[in-house]
C-alpha cells in the first residue's frame, strides 16, 4: 500500500515545465533548428519584428523566417494550456519544419509512442504550402490524440501565414488607390489594449440616461421591456468594434476561430462586433420570435443597416479575448454588396422600444473610426515590415501578396468537418455498437429469460468494447473529456473543439442522454474499456478458483466514499489551475491501460497493473472505490428517469438471491437496487427470471404443477 502511494503521489507532482513565452532564440536549439530549416542555416538575424520572428540566412539573403505558435497566437489543442511549437516558412509560402518544443496535452505528454508519432507529424508539414495539403499526413496519424495534432498542425499554418503577410511590401497609398484597412498585421493583445486603443468602443447607459431620453421624446409614460431602475443603476453597457481585421477579430476570439469563420464570410463581407452587459442587451424579444433584431442597427452616412438571423453569430462571452467582460457578444455580418465600408467612421446605435399609445424608440449611439492598428503592436515589438538586405523580399512582395491572397478564396474545410469526415468508417461501427446497446436495454427482459445467451452477449460486448473502442479507436471517457468540456465555454474553446473528437464525442452524448434515462451503470457497465477489462479479467480469475474478496455492507459503504472524494479532489485541483498540468487526472490508469496499452513509462504501468490485480480478487474494484469519474456519473444518477430493473415484493424479505448474485453489491438487504452504484450488467435480472432459482418463480411452478394458482406478477 505504501508503494502505491509513494507512486501516486510521484504522478500527482511530476509534470512538465511551462515554456517561457518570448526568447524564442533560447529555446531554438540545434536540434530544433535542425528540424525546423533542414536546409542549414548560414546565420541567423535577430528576433524582431511583428509578429515577432527570426530571420534565416543563405549568403546574405534571407530565405526564410522562424516563428514560435506561442509567441505569435498561443493556440491551444485539448488541453487549455497553450502549446508552442516552433515552425519555419519559407519566401515561397511553404512550410521549412515544425518541432513542438513544450506542450501539456493530456493524451500526449507522458506518452512516448505517441511524442514520436507527434514528431512525425509535424516534420511532414516540411514543404506544405500554406495553403494546402502537400506531404501532410492525417491527424489520426498521431493515434488517440487527434485533436492535438490537427489543432498543432493548423496553428503552424495560420502563424506562417502572418509572419511571412508581415514582411511582405505593401504598396504604398496614393490619391488613385487609397489606404485601405490592414487586413494582414495580428499582434496578441488583450481586451483592455484593445479598448487603449480604440479598436473596441464602448459606452456606458445609466437608467437615468433612458428615462431622460423618453422625456425628451415626450413620452415619459411608454412602457419598457426592461424597465429602469434607479437614475444611476446600469442600463446598459455596449461595446463595438470592426471585427473583419486579424488585429482585432483574432484577439476577441483567438486567432484560429477568426479565421474559420473569415472562410465563412461570403468575399468581401465585413462582420461588426457587438458586446453588451447589463439588464439591457442587444438581442431583443423580437429575435427569439422572429429571428429579427430590433435593438441595434448600425449607421453610415445617413444608410442604416439591420440584421436579422442571417446574419447574426452568437459569441462566447468567455472567449480568450473577451474573458467575460460582457454578458452577450455577437458578429453581425453585412454582404459585400449592401454598400458598407470598412474604412469609413460608423455608428452602432442600442435602440430602447417603448411600447404604449404612441410607441416610441430612442437611440443611444457608439462612434467607431477605424483606429491605427499599429499602436496594438506591443512597446518591445518594433514594427519591422522590410530590412535593407531583403530587397529580393519587396521585388517579389507584390506577386507573393496577390498569390497569398488567392489562396484565401481557397477556404480551408472547417477543422471538425474534417475530422468527421476522416472518422466515418468509425463513426459508422460506433452508431451500429451503441445501436446494439440500445437494442439490449429495450429488450433485456427477452435477453434475461436465458442465462447462456446473457452471459454471451454480455461478454461479447465487452469484448468488442475493449479491443475495438478501447485499443484500437482509443477512445476511454474520462476525467480529461469532462474537465475540458466543463472548462471550455470559459476557455474560449470554439464548438469545433467540442466537435473535432467525433467518437469521443458521440460516446459523451450517448452517456448524458443514457445516464438522464437509466443512470450510470450505462457507461459504466457497458461501454468504458477499462471497466471490461476488470470485468473479463475478474471472470477469469474465478474460472480459475482465485478467491474472491467481498467487504461488509458497512464496509462497503465507506469505500464507495472513496470514488467521489478522488472525483471533489481531481476538479478542484485542475479546475482551480493549483494542478494546471492535469496530472493529478493519473489517478485514471486509462490511458495506462486503454489509450497506450500500457506502453508508457513503468510507474504508470505498475499502477495501472495493481489496480486490475485487486480487481482479481474483488470485482470492479476501481470502479467501485476510487474511479472519479465513476464518482461524477454517480453522483448524476440521482437524476435518471426510468427504473428498468424489475423488483418484486419477495426481492429483500425473505429472497436475497439478487442480492447475493449481484457482483458489485449493488443491492440492499431490503432488495433494493442502489442505481448509482449499479453497472446495470443484468445479472440480478437473469435470477429474477430463471424459474429454477427464483424463490418465487420455483414456488409458482410448484403450485401450477400441483393445479393450484399462483401469485399475481409471478
Amino acid at each position: 500500500m505504501r508503494s502505491v502511494c509513494i507512486v501516486l503521489m510521484a504522478l500527482l507532482f511530476a509534470s512538465p515545465a511551462l515554456a517561457e513565452k518570448g526568447k524564442l532564440r533560447e529555446r531554438l536549439t540545434p536540434e530544433v533548428m535542425a528540424v525546423v530549416f533542414p536546409g542549414g542555416a548560414e546565420r541567423l538575424g535577430p528576433e524582431e519584428g511583428s509578429p515577432p520572428a527570426i530571420a534565416v540566412y543563405q549568403g546574405d539573403k534571407v530565405v526564410a523566417y522562424v516563428f514560435s505558435t506561442l509567441d505569435i497566437i498561443a493556440a491551444h489543442g485539448y488541453s487549455t494550456t497553450p502549446f508552442d511549437v516552433i515552425g519555419g516558412v519559407d519566401l515561397d509560402g511553404r512550410i521549412t519544419g515544425a518541432k513542438v518544443v513544450f506542450h501539456n496535452e493530456p493524451h500526449i505528454f507522458d506518452s512516448l509512442p505517441r511524442k514520436r508519432l507527434l514528431d512525425t507529424f509535424l516534420a511532414r508539414e516540411a514543404g506544405r504550402p500554406l495553403r494546402g495539403d502537400a506531404n501532410a499526413l492525417p491527424p489520426d496519424f498521431v493515434a488517440g490524440a487527434t485533436v492535438s495534432a490537427r489543432a498543432m498542425g493548423a496553428a503552424v499554418l495560420a502563424t506562417a501565414r502572418l509572419v511571412l503577410r508581415a514582411r511582405l511590401a505593401r504598396p504604398a497609398a496614393t490619391a488613385a488607390t487609397p489606404a485601405t484597412p490592414d487586413t494582414e498585421s495580428y499582434t496578441r493583445v488583450s481586451w483592455d489594449r484593445l479598448v487603449a486603443a480604440g479598436a473596441v468602443v464602448r459606452r456606458r447607459v445609466t437608467a437615468g440616461e433612458v428615462t431622460a431620453a423618453l422625456a425628451q421624446a415626450g413620452a415619459s409614460d411608454a412602457k419598457l421591456e426592461v424597465p429602469p431602475g434607479r437614475s444611476d443603476d446600469l442600463y446598459i453597457e455596449f461595446a463595438t468594434a470592426l471585427f473583419t481585421l486579424p488585429a482585432i477579430g483574432g484577439n476577441l476570439i483567438g486567432l484560429l476561430n477568426y479565421e474559420d469563420y473569415q472562410h465563412q464570410l461570403p468575399s468581401g463581407a465585413q462582420a461588426v462586433f457587438v458586446a453588451s452587459t447589463g439588464p439591457y442587451d442587444f438581442l431583443g424579444t423580437k429575435f427569439f420570435r422572429d429571428g429579427h433584431f430590433d435593438r441595434l442597427r448600425v449607421v453610415q452616412d445617413g444608410r442604416t443597416f439591420d440584421f436579422s438571423q442571417d446574419n447574426y453569430r452568437w459569441l462566447n462571452p468567455f472567449d480568450e479575448g473577451i474573458r467575460g467582460r460582457q454578458e452577450h457578444a455577437a458578429l453581425f455580418a453585412l454582404p459585400a454588396n449592401a454598400g458598407f465600408d470598412a474604412a469609413k467612421p460608423w455608428r452602432l446605435e442600442i435602440l430602447v422600444n417603448g411600447a404604449g399609445a404612441a410607441p416610441v424608440t430612442v437611440a443611444f449611439g457608439l462612434d467607431y473610426q477605424l483606429p491605427d492598428l499599429s499602436t496594438l503592436t506591443s512597446p518591445d515589438d518594433a514594427a519591422r515590415p522590410v530590412v535593407a538586405d531583403e530587397t529580393h523580399v519587396v521585388a517579389d512582395s507584390k506577386k507573393r501578396d496577390v498569390e497569398l491572397s488567392a489562396d484565401d478564396d481557397l477556404p480551408p474545410v472547417p477543422v471538425w468537418v474534417e475530422a468527421w469526415h476522416d472518422s466515418r468508417v468509425n463513426v459508422a461501427i460506433l452508431a451500429v455498437l451503441l445501436s446494439t446497446l440500445t437494442l439490449i436495454f429495450a429488450f433485456q427482459s427477452k435477453l434475461a429469460r436465458s442465462r447462456r445467451a446473457h452471459r454471451l452477449v454480455r461478454n461479447g460486448f465487452l469484448l468488442v468494447v475493449l479491443v475495438w473502442l478501447g485499443w484500437f479507436a482509443g477512445v476511454q471517457l474520462s476525467m480529461v473529456n469532462v474537465i475540458n468540456y466543463v472548462k471550455g465555454p470559459f476557455s474560449g474553446v470554439d464548438i469545433d473543439f467540442y466537435l473535432a473528437e467525433p467518437l469521443m464525442v458521440i460516446i459523451a452524448g450517448y452517456t448524458l442522454v443514457s445516464l438522464l434515462l437509466i443512470g450510470r451503470g450505462v457507461f459504466c457497465g457497458w461501454l468504458c474499456p477499462f471497466g471490461a477489462l476488470q470485468e473479463l479479467l475478474g471472470q477469469l480469475s474465478r474460472a480459475i478458483g482465485v478467491p474472491q474478496w467481498s467487504p461488509s455492507g458497512a464496509l462497503e459503504k465507506r469505500l464507495r466514499m472513496g470514488k467521489y472524494v478522488a472525483a471533489a479532489v481531481v476538479l478542484v485541483l485542475v479546475i482551480s489551475a493549483i494542478d494546471s498540468s492535469g496530472s493529478s487526472i493519473e489517478i485514471e490508469p486509462f490511458k495506462t491501460a486503454i489509450s497506450s496499452r500500457f506502453a508508457r513509462p513503468w510507474p504508470y504501468v505498475l499502477y495501472a497493473g495493481a489496480l486490475l490485480a485487486v480487481g482479481l480478487f474483488s470485482e470492479r474494484a476501481y470502479c467501485r472505490f476510487l474511479c472519479p469519474l465513476g464518482g461524477i456519473l454517480a453522483f448524476l444518477d440521482r437524476l435518471h428517469l426510468v427504473n428498468l430493473l424489475k423488483r418484486r415484493p419477495e426481492c429483500g424479505s425473505p429472497c436475497h438471491l439478487c442480492e447475493r448474485s449481484c457482483p458489485v453489491q449493488a443491492i440492499e438487504s431490503t432488495g433494493k437496487i442502489v442505481t448509482a452504484e449499479c453497472f446495470q450488467c443484468l445479472d440480478c435480472q437473469v435470477e429474477y427470471y430463471d424459474d429454477k432459482r427464483c424463490p418465487p418463480l420455483v414456488q409458482a411452478v410448484r403450485l401450477r404443477a400441483e393445479g393450484k394458482p399462483a401469485a399475481r406478477g409471478v
